[in-house]
């Protein structure tokens, strides 16, 4: 890339005379909002350039795309504005955004966000310690604006109905497969062990507005919605959050199922105990709401959760057998995952078998 050594002043502090880029896991953008992302080194230091872009297309599932309505999931100048408008300097808590460094409108759809090189332990290499340090630092701030004592922002480009849209677009993308069995795919062996809860999460289906209703009664916060392994840091009690393209308001425990469920299903812990991940997420968060003043039961807590990991996960299982049947998807999901299909496959039906069982669960208290 050919930087601008003015702009690189800036972002370093002082005189930049060379400097080096590289791109940041290339293979893991797959949102079309993001033109790139690299680490720039220059005065014995670093920074972070992220791209953000109008965009073009979506991805075939139809999840992430690009939007030019402020009001939409996928608002593509979101995150540059949650930075350029300080935002995400001011979270109360103990959650933080990387440090913002500059940021730059080019024009022509394309905007820059230089921000903090983040430190610490991410992805695979949090443990269930982290993890309950992370949703502790998260309670802490969803919590102080629920409670009310951070004021919740009201700026028009964040996301609202966010779950609403995703179940929206699940229902054209995989909702068909769920209740026809004769679906293509359905017949090969390796999607054997999500067939056999089709039936099951069809039925679901026809209580999906259920579920949401009881999602949405939750009390409004900030909500980042892309909370998994990867986009989080853990150095000592610091706890950062990174990829705000999703950010907007929803309800508490909106975030919960990126880290319980997601880390299996994006074969980060392929192998945890879910039991695990849901003891020590749900427990750090309400310790870290009752930080911020949040008085709500733990009963109630849960049942927004399972509502919420319910209608974002079940529908999901509808895309395996068109995986099944399309070879150069199924061979670029094993390359992005680094498992072969069936090993994914028993990792996911893991997750959606815990969705449904949450779902039900949500609707019968």
């Amino acid at each position: 890339m050919d930087l601008d050594l003015g702009e690189l002043a800036h972002v370093f502090g002082g005189p930049v005379e060379s400097y080096t880029v590289e791109p940041i896991d290339p293979d893991l953008r797959i949102h079309s909002v993001t033109g790139g992302v690299y680490r720039v080194r220059a005065q014995g230091r670093s920074a972070v350039l992220k791209v953000v872009r109008e965009g073009a297309g979506a991805t075939p599932d139809g999840l992430w795309g690009a939007d030019t309505d402020v009001r939409a999931r996928n608002y593509w100048k979101r995150e540059w504005l949650a930075f350029d408008t300080g935002l995400l300097g001011g979270l109360p808590g103990r959650l933080r955004a990387p440090r913002t460094l500059l940021t730059t409108d080019r024009g022509d759809g394309e905007c820059w966000i230089w921000m903090e090189d983040v430190a610490g332990r991410s992805g695979a290499d949090l443990d269930d310690g982290d993890l309950r340090t992370v949703a502790h630092a998260l309670g802490s701030t969803q919590g102080a604006y629920a409670a009310g004592t951070a004021r919740l922002p009201d700026e028009p480009w964040l996301s609202r109905g966010w779950l609403r849209g995703w179940v929206e677009v699940c229902r054209r993308s995989f909702v068909p497969a769920l209740i026809d069995a004769d679906t293509p795919g359905w017949d090969d062996p390796r999607t054997a062990p999500m067939r056999e809860m089709r039936a099951e999460a069809a039925a679901l289906w026809d209580r999906h507005e259920d579920l949401l209703r009881i999602a949405e009664s939750a009390p409004s916060t900030l909500v980042h919605w892309d909370f998994w392994p990867a986009n989080v840091f853990v150095e000592g009690s610091r706890v950062v959050a990174i990829d705000w393209s999703q950010v907007g308001i929803s309800g508490l425990t909106h975030d919960l199922d990126q880290l319980t469920l997601d880390p299996v299903w994006m074969q980060v812990r392929p192998d945890a105990s879910l039991d695990a991940l849901e003891a020590v997420v749900l427990d750090g968060y309400l310790a870290g709401l009752r930080e911020a003043g949040c008085d709500v039961a733990a009963e109630q807590v849960r049942r927004w959760y399972a509502a919420t990991a319910a209608a974002r996960f079940v529908w999901l299982l509808g895309g395996q057998p068109a995986l099944a049947t399309n070879p150069a998807a199924l061979t670029a999901q094993e390359r992005r995952l680094g498992r072969p299909f069936d090993r994914i496959v028993a990792a996911k039906a893991r997750v959606i078998r815990r969705a449904i069982d949450l779902g039900e669960w949500a609707l019968g208290h």
